[in-house]
């Protein structure tokens, strides 16, 4: 069908992977997963995320023309009150038949739909065939596949050579696994003839071609598909028909399905939108646009769109399925398996969705004989398995049971040895468990079948054009590092020596040895992200899938490593104990805790955060906790999440023993409830704990933050305008801080001041008074405001900065280092602190502050010029040629500056034997006119050396 590929109108935008070859940059789109980055991830300032519209009320109509506008706008109620009345009038009206039964469908009523397709009296050919294809529809919504296909073949026998029933044939053909049957593989060629004789024109036709397309499997059958139906889209967009938009549709709603297949989200999406912008309240392309959601792990969005698909289709089984989805992935197996049972099976008894949702319940209690006979059931719909196996595998990647995962996929591509789906899923999952050679060769086979699965060539691509060619594996005892290979000469054994500490002490800790790890750092977050979940757009620094972690790398000084790979190993244990069944909540809340027993400056609690989360309502209660991870709307809610579970976990540590939190991870592997474990390991109920952890809770916030805090939204502080809430301390917060910012910093002052004498002292007047005072002449009189903002928020770094700087410009490098050292000490992730200090304790020569901030700073930024600097002259006593090597890379990129910087590495290169570039270096630092005195006389020596 050469001319498929060529014919026709330039179609719409197709994703960004639909090309001859998989080459370029691939789309971002959103996504959520183990290992969150604060930052990284969603819209910051807002807590709160949209609600759940409700759907208006039906409205009357009041005659025909009114009936068929509302059939379009959603008005399904009002328009089938009127057309069931205007066709006992008006028997003959097909048209107002036609909208009666979609109106009807459009809300549930399926049996009546199907009553209302039967007219009186004989009617022609053509209106036979069209009743015939609406009814073979509803059998099928109902999951009688039978009966739909004896309506579409009196369909064929009424009109033997009818385009659109052909295509219609075919796809219940392919749906029930008969692709690759005669009749299938004789009804794709007639199509595909068909198209290039000209005689698939009308919209209908052009569907049906794209039908065959699909069918096809082959790696250009999409690209044809979506030629095909962007031409049928643009020729329903000509037609003048008020019920034109019934097969437009129609269309979009395969096209929307198909798209969220290739795992292209955002056109998914989009497409969805276009029926959306007509009939807000579509209940099928609401539905089709929760499943898609899903597909990208955005668990709020994707249940409220089903949610809102229900309310027009109480009986729209994609959105119970997306719902009993999300349930699963929630820990409520018994909500899931009654959505399912209730709502689904009474509707569609075989609904693929359904089924996969019942087996992932069987495999999550290993329930093997109902896994087997749900299995069968469909296989008996299709005999390829249809989605069900897919469907199955992305649900228990949701819930990490990747072992799982692969058995289900083994046999999906057992049954389907061709479809490219299936083993594009097996290879990823394969990729996951490490089996790298038959995940690629997996990966491989799927994309000569289908050159359009985002995933697909993403992972493929990372492999050929960046894995192979400049990455480096490493080794340590139970460990496999993977690194880019340019600079891993400078990170590798860092690298490899955090890895080795945590996991000595994490298997001491655990009692056990869960053998060899293989890590893969990346130092491009996009390649990480694709390497993780196929697509470049994961707001995370690292994932364990078990055996297999992924993280980001700390080249560029983003982050904390050492932080990141604790972390992440302590996921491990986890996994281990709990045999993968451990929820979210439990395993982040216990890697934050183990990570702030290894370093407290390690500790992520975010307290004021979690205060104002308090204040607006926004804090899950620790029976909900799961809810926090999975229903958070954005990154502020992420963090809060992680936040509330480093707490809990910490309160149930402290309290009760480590020995209980793995014997509860014990108990997860054997099926056990968190309530359940709860009675038995802590001897009390969810109520009685949680009552408990509250009261702590609260606590542990009052001691960490304190004192008065303005009510305004951050974004409404300097706004005198903005509502104070009843609390007149706002009103005198703003004051100042519209007069600072207009640069009247004495009237800023004098409000600030009698903010405080009115019980409005707290964290952030102290912070605004101090940043005043510091610009003026009297500038050390902000210390006491920094100090006093300390007692406000034990947390933050931001007064320990402004002390440290007070301390530089009073070039009191003692009291500066000890502020720093406090720095240190609740920052983990701030680069500048330990920078700094790596140059005063090189100054002063305080070995043990010089080693604290080396450790600090080459896990943080380990190429930076500063640390390279630092790791020269700590070796440069002992191993003289490997400190050489780290001061060339140092001075790479040092260029001019900053002073510190060239300070360092004057030191450095004395160290080292390098007297022409410590010279050098020295004379430029010494041009620098705010050095310290120690610090010039130090680098005076050097530069007279």
């Amino acid at each position: 069908m050469s001319a498929c590929r060529t014919r026709g109108e330039s179609p719409p935008k197709e994703p960004a992977v639909a090309a001859a070859e998989r080459e370029g940059d691939a789309p971002e789109g959103d996504a959520d997963w183990e290992a969150f980055a604060p930052g990284q991830a969603g819209p910051e300032g807002k807590l709160t995320g949209e609600e759940v519209r409700e759907r208006p009320a039906p409205k009357k109509v009041a005659s025909r023309d009114e009936a068929l506008a509302a059939v379009a706008s959603g008005n399904h109620e009002g328009a089938a009150a009127f057309l069931a009345a205007h066709l006992e009038r008006t028997p003959g009206d097909e048209q107002a038949r036609v909208a009666l039964v979609h109106a009807l469908a459009s809300v549930g009523e399926y049996a009546k739909a199907e009553a209302a397709i039967e007219g009186k009296g004989k009617v022609k050919p053509a209106v036979a065939v069209a009743r015939l294809r609406q009814a073979a529809r509803l059998r099928l919504r109902r999951g009688d596949s039978q009966g739909a296909e004896q309506r579409l073949r009196n369909a064929l026998s009424v009109e033997p050579g009818s385009i659109a029933v052909q295509g219609e044939l075919l796809d219940l053909l392919v749906a029930t696994g008969r692709r690759e049957e005669p009749e299938a593989r004789q009804l794709m060629d007639a199509l595909y003839d068909a198209y290039d004789a000209g005689k698939a024109g009308d919209v209908e036709g052009l569907m049906a071609v794209a039908s065959a397309a699909l069918a096809r499997g082959s790696s250009g059958a999409f690209h044809d598909a979506n030629m095909v139906l962007g031409e049928a889209e643009q020729r329903s967009a000509e037609d003048k028909d008020p019920l034109a938009f019934l097969a437009r549709d129609r269309l979009l709603l395969r096209r929307g399905a198909v798209f969220t297949e290739k795992y292209a989200a955002e056109e998914a999406a989009t497409t969805y939108g276009l029926i959306l912008e007509r009939d807000p309240w579509h209940a099928d392309a609401l539905a089709g646009l929760a499943t898609a959601l899903l597909g990208e792990l955005r668990i709020a969005d994707a249940a409220r769109s089903a949610e809102m698909a229900l309310q027009a289709n109480p009986r729209c089984v994609e959105a119970h399925a997306a719902l009993a989805r999300v349930a699963v992935i929630e820990g409520r197996r018994e909500d899931a398996r009654a959505r399912v049972e209730q709502q689904i099976f009474t509707v569609h008894p075989e609904y693929e969705a359904g089924l996969a949702v019942m087996s992932g319940l069987a495999v999550i209690t290993e329930d093997k004989a109902a896994h087997a006979a749900l299995r069968a059931r469909a296989l008996a719909q299709a005999k390829d398995g249809g989605r069900y196996f897919t469907t199955l595998a992305d649900l228990l990647v949701f819930i990490h049971l990747y072992p799982e995962v692969n058995e289900v996929l083994a046999k999906a591509v057992e049954v389907a040895p061709k479809d490219p789906l299936a083993q594009s899923a097996y290879g990823l999952n394969l990729l996951r468990l490490g089996d790298e050679p038959r995940g690629r060769a997996a990966l491989a086979a799927a994309w000569q079948r289908d050159r359009f699965n985002e995933r697909t060539r993403n992972v493929l691509d990372l492999y050929d054009n960046r894995i192979d060619k400049h990455f480096t594996d490493a080794k340590a005892k139970g460990v496999r590092l993977r690194l880019p290979t340019e600079d891993h000469e400078f990170l590798e054994d860092t690298t490899l020596a955090a890895i080795t500490r945590a996991r000595k002490a994490l298997d001491a800790r655990y009692g056990l040895d869960p053998g060899e790890l293989r890590i893969e750092m990346f130092d491009d977050p996009s390649e990480f992200s694709i390497r993780t979940i196929g697509v470049p757009s994961l707001g995370a620094v690292g994932v364990c899938f078990g055996h297999l972690i992924t993280i980001v790398g700390n080249h560029r000084g983003t982050h904390n490593l050492d932080q990141v790979v604790w972390h992440e190993l302590a996921h491990v244990y986890a996994i281990e104990l709990s045999r993968g069944r451990v929820p979210r909540w439990f395993t982040e809340g216990l890697s934050e805790w183990e990570t702030e027993l290894a370093d407290p400056s390690w500790a992520r609690e975010s307290a004021q955060l979690l205060a104002r989360a308090g204040r607006e309502g926004k804090l899950r209660k620790l029976h909900e906790l799961e809810l926090a991870f999975l229903r958070a709307e954005n990154g502020l809610m992420m963090e809060v999440a992680y936040s509330t579970a480093a707490y809990a976990i910490r309160y149930l540590g402290e309290t009760y023993g480590h020995d209980q939190l793995k014997a509860m991870l014990r108990g997860y592997a054997d099926g056990h409830t968190t309530e359940a474990l709860f009675q038995r390991h802590l001897g009390k109920d969810m109520a009685t704990v949680e009552r408990e952890f509250e009261a702590w809770f609260q606590g542990q916030l009052k001691a960490k933050v304190s004192g008065y805090w303005p009510s305004a939204d951050d974004g409404d502080e300097g706004d005198p305008k903005a509502s104070s809430k009843g609390d007149p301390r706002d009103a005198l917060y703003r004051q100042a801080l519209v007069k600072a910012r207009a640069g009247d910093f004495a009237t800023a002052e004098r409000a600030l001041q009698g903010l405080i004498s009115k019980g409005g002292d707290g964290y952030r007047p102290r912070m605004l008074l101090a940043e005043l005072l510091a610009r003026g002449k009297d500038w050390k009189a902000a210390r006491p405001h920094l100090e006093k903002a300390r007692s406000f928020h034990h947390e933050s770094v931001e007064p320990l900065v402004k002390l440290a700087e007070l301390a530089r410009r009073e070039r009191d490098l003692a009291a500066e280092a000890a502020v720093l050292r406090d720095a240190l000490a609740i920052e983990a992730g701030a680069y500048d602190p330990a920078a700094r200090l790596l140059m005063i304790t090189a100054i002063t020569g305080d070995a043990d502050g010089q080693a604290r901030a080396l450790e600090r700073a080459t896990a943080i930024a380990p190429l930076h010029p500063m640390t390279l600097s630092a790791r020269a002259m700590a070796l440069a006593k002992r191993d003289r040629a490997r400190a050489q090597a780290l001061l060339s890379r140092a001075l790479r990129d040092l260029e001019g500056g900053p002073t510190d910087a060239l300070a360092l590495a004057a030191l450095a290169s004395a160290a080292v034997g390098d007297r022409d570039a410590a010279r050098r270096l020295a004379g430029k630092a010494l041009e620098d006119r705010s050095l310290a005195p120690a610090a010039r006389e130090k680098l005076e020596a050097v530069r007279g050396q």
